[in-house]
């Protein structure tokens, strides 16, 4: 299903032409096409790194045929995966992040970027993925397409697949960014983003309460290994990565 009027598509499109490196990682001192592409790529296989050994912390072991990296961007994630990985199927809903994948990783037979700009996984079978794998990509969409995504996760694994993802769960009070963000909301936020990172540095961040996500996991027979508090999302957010497993 295409979105062609969805202004979250229009967005990625634009980080992606624009700035794509610092639209996956948004360190203000990289803003500009500073990043060095190998601390970049070194920075996705600390983090994948970390979760192998997250995974065997608490005793799950995936079978290492197919990854997928949901919201791979320039494919950070992915060239880490593919270390661990027999294959690795890269899906973003930019075309101009996939470009840009693909330019990096011509080398790398075992990655494949795959354009995805529906509210579902339909380029994806039902149970034939290892492990799912998404960090700072769901937390720019709206609640309801999280939860369709969520779902479509649980659908494309094997039985005794891994899904690990991360999202916010509510705005931290404690801070005074959290309350901005929840009294003034996206739309007029962007206008404030807009001024200090140009038109093309929008980036929405949209919470999901972390029991409706266990509500979802039990509904659709998943079984959760752990959940980690992981503010990737930054101040003024409590954010969670979970991690669980397909019956």
């Amino acid at each position: 299903m295409s979105l062609p009027n969805d202004r979250h598509h229009e967005q990625w499109e634009n980080l992606g032409s624009h700035d794509p490196y610092w639209a996956v990682l948004s360190d203000p001192k990289m803003k500009g096409g500073k990043w060095d592409k190998v601390d970049f790529f070194e920075s996705g296989r600390c983090e994948i790194e970390q979760v192998m050994k997250n995974l065997t912390h608490i005793s799950v072991i995936p079978v290492f045929g197919i990854a997928l990296d949901f919201g791979c961007g320039v494919g950070r994630l992915s060239r880490a995966l593919s270390q661990h990985f027999n294959r690795v199927v890269g899906i973003d809903i930019s075309k101009s992040m996939l470009e840009e994948a693909r330019a990096q990783h011509s080398d790398f037979p075992n990655i494949e970027f795959l354009h995805n700009v529906g509210e579902n996984l339909g380029s994806i079978s039902s149970n034939t993925i290892d492990l799912v794998y998404s960090n700072i990509v769901l937390q720019h969409m709206p609640s309801e397409r999280q939860l369709q995504f969520i779902c479509e996760f649980c659908r494309v694994l094997r039985p005794g697949g891994v899904a690990i993802f991360q999202t916010p769960s509510q705005h931290d009070f404690g801070v005074l960014t959290g309350w901005v963000h929840f009294l003034v909301g996206n739309r007029l936020l962007n206008i404030v983003r807009s001024a200090i990172y140009g038109k093309h540095g929008i980036m929405e961040i949209h919470t999901l309460p972390k029991a409706t996500v266990l509500a979802t996991f039990d509904a659709l027979g998943m079984s959760i290994a752990d959940i980690e508090r992981y503010d990737s999302s930054g101040k003024g957010f409590v954010s969670y990565r979970y991690y669980a497993v397909k019956a």
